[in-house]
């Protein structure tokens, strides 16, 4: 089934260029041109991912969005005039996944839909150490206790567990956890790494459940996952 997108753009051209290029790469995509069409259509045929300008006409992209992340699971990925930082950072406390500053490259934002959807595709929960990591509901609990991370740890932490013991590099985590083409510095990486650390503790055996690849970039502990 293809991933059905559904973009929110009061500007005609712009709406009309982003669903061109989006159906071009095999998504199938509606259009609207206000929140509240969005709303209504959504409640009659939900969608994968919501592409949405933050100046619309009435409800704004950021109700919008408060709108959706409260009531539906849907990808949310702005494109958007406003590339001030206070607007990034409310957009993405309000659960937006991704954020784009226009102009923007097409090929770019078909890109972003798809690290989009393997993000939030439902996997098999995977044991490591005495943690099971679920990357659908997005938790990682030992028994009655669930980690308490934020989206850009369990972003790094969900990449280190796909790899399933495998060395990640310091580039690709920050691809993951970055939100916007400005976010450009290894240390945020070096960051989580250090309070995902900390906030799951050392497993039984010793040693770091993420370890350091030196020169590299990181890994899981192999002896702590469980197949």
């Amino acid at each position: 089934m293809p991933i059905r997108i559904m973009v929110v753009e009061d500007e005609d051209l712009m709406r009309e260029a982003i669903a061109l290029s989006l159906r071009a790469a095999g998504f199938e995509v509606t259009t609207v041109c206000d929140a509240e069409t969005c709303v209504n259509q959504m409640r009659l045929a939900p969608v994968d991912v919501v592409i949405l300008d933050l100046g619309l006409p009435g409800m704004t992209g950021l109700t919008l969005a408060r709108t959706l992340r409260g009531s539906a699971s849907v990808g949310l990925l702005v494109v958007s005039q406003r590339a001030d930082p206070e607007t990034r950072i409310e957009a993405l406390d309000l659960g937006v996944d991704d954020y784009l500053v226009k102009p923007i490259h097409f090929g770019e934002l078909v890109a972003r839909v798809r690290s989009l959807m393997r993000r939030r595709r439902p996997g098999t929960p995977t044991r490591v150490g005495r943690w099971v990591i679920d990357t659908a509901s997005r938790t990682a609990r030992a028994g009655d206790e669930t980690a308490d991370l934020t989206r850009g740890e369990f972003d790094l932490l969900a990449l280190l567990t796909a790899a399933a013991g495998k060395i990640v590099s310091r580039e690709d985590l920050l691809r993951a956890i970055s939100r916007t083409p400005h976010d450009s510095d290894l240390r945020s990486v070096d960051a989580l790494v250090s309070r995902i650390r900390r906030k799951l503790g050392r497993p039984d055996r010793g040693g770091d459940l993420i370890q350091t690849a030196p020169g590299f970039g990181y890994r899981l502990n192999q002896a702590e996952i469980c197949e």
